[in-house]
């Protein structure tokens, strides 16, 4: 679900801004490379038999299915090379291999350092989420800092809310006060009125900060907080 997530809000912010045209090519580099990103996370947090946060379902079932998850990995990585040095425009690569260096530094810093604060590791994968959705529109818009950096900065507080709250309810907190944060910056957004980019983040934010007082298992809320991110299909 992770990679349809960025594909979905790529595609929608090409929609939204004229200046992007967005290739076949890039697509499958972003769905690919966040798919890489997740397998390798997860293999890395269960490479050690009392790694933390295995008692999660799907930190379990990269436990029990290794070997599969590792084939998975290296196929996606060999299939995201050859696309992204054959077809991939010099300018999207080029900015690319930063985002890929500070991927690996991430990796690096949280897996075999094992910097211990989950807050900064989840701050650290949305902004890189967030890098690797406005990749391509970035690369190509003559005013990328004055055009993108306010839609950029209000995608990368989504994401983040997704990962405290599905990371909250998964160690049994209650996340009270980041579903608060969240339907605030929805109405914020909502006043602020005109663009579908920012009604789609008011409605994945409100319904992130509806999940957070349903009354539904731990592997609902974690499937759903997922889909109120597809929001843009509806716009």
């Amino acid at each position: 679900d992770a990679p349809l997530v960025a594909i979905v809000w790529q595609d929608f912010l090409a929609r939204s801004t004229p200046s992007t045209s967005l290739l076949p090519a890039g697509r499958l580099t972003l769905g690919l490379t966040v798919w890489a990103i997740y397998l390798a996370d997860r293999l890395l947090d269960v490479r050690h038999p009392n790694a933390r946060g295995q008692a999660t379902p799907r930190h379990r079932f990269y436990r029990n299915h290794k070997a599969i998850a590792l084939c998975l990995l290296c196929t996606a990585i060999v299939a995201d090379a050859i696309v992204a040095l054959l077809w991939l425009r010099p300018a999207v690569l080029s900015n690319g291999l930063w985002i890929g260096t500070a991927v690996a530094c991430y990796l690096a810093l949280f897996a075999f350092v094992r910097i211990g604060n989950e807050r900064i590791k989840q701050g650290v994968a949305a902004f890189l989420f967030t890098a690797g959705v406005f990749l391509v529109a970035w690369s190509f818009n003559p005013r990328p800092g004055s055009v993108l950096l306010g839609p950029a900065l209000l995608f990368y507080g989504l994401v983040l809310e997704n990962l405290v709250l599905i990371g909250r309810w998964e160690h049994g907190d209650k996340a009270t006060r980041a579903s608060l944060w969240a339907l605030a910056v929805a109405v914020a957004v909502l006043l602020t009125g005109g663009s579908h980019w920012y009604a789609a983040i008011a409605l994945s934010a409100a319904g992130l900060a509806a999940l957070d007082y349903c009354h539904l298992s731990i592997n609902a809320r974690r499937v759903l907080a997922d889909a109120v991110l597809l929001t843009p299909l509806f716009l």
